[in-house]
């Protein structure tokens, strides 16, 4: 048999405690809040610690804007930064089992209907994108197809 539970006493921690959880509609735009918060946090400290001659020069911490993360499709909190020329940064930690920094360029294809995103292991990787890059004005080449209606890039929205 279970024991009825005595309601706390009035200006009780726990009965403060029960009256926030009961405005639960305030709770979640906190979270998110947050999670916007610790997204460009996170994206500024990776860059600045995994990029320090490139991106750790380049990109200013108050450039980044954080989402929250989407939990309904399992995805992470993250955080965007446009560089200029229609290329972007995204960040975001990984939800699977090592945890880790993934950060991604996103490049508009040269046939100006989508992106290219590379996913970016360290400075090298980045350094060798960018020379690529560079000689296209900063617009991605097709890998398997050469544009056009059918274009194998990201749709831009």
């Amino acid at each position: 048999m279970t024991e009825a539970l005595t309601p706390p006493a009035a200006g009780s921690p726990l009965a403060l405690l029960f009256d926030i959880a009961a405005t639960a509609h305030l709770a979640p735009r906190f979270v998110q809040d947050e999670e916007r918060e610790l997204a460009e946090t996170a994206a500024a400290d990776h860059i600045y610690t995994a990029y320090p001659e490139t991106l750790g020069q380049a990109v200013d911490q108050d450039v980044w804007t954080g989402f929250p993360a989407v939990r309904h499709s399992n995805i992470q909190p993250g955080a965007v930064a446009h560089l200029d020329g229609g290329l972007w940064l995204h960040h975001t930690i990984t939800a699977n089992a090592d945890y880790r920094d993934a950060l991604t360029l996103l490049a508009p294809c040269i046939c100006g209907h989508g992106y290219v995103s590379a996913l970016l292991e360290d400075e090298n990787d980045l350094l060798e994108l960018l020379n690529e890059l560079r000689v296209t004005g900063g617009r991605a080449v097709h890998s398997d197809d050469i544009g056009g209606p059918y274009c194998d890039s990201i749709p831009a929205t």
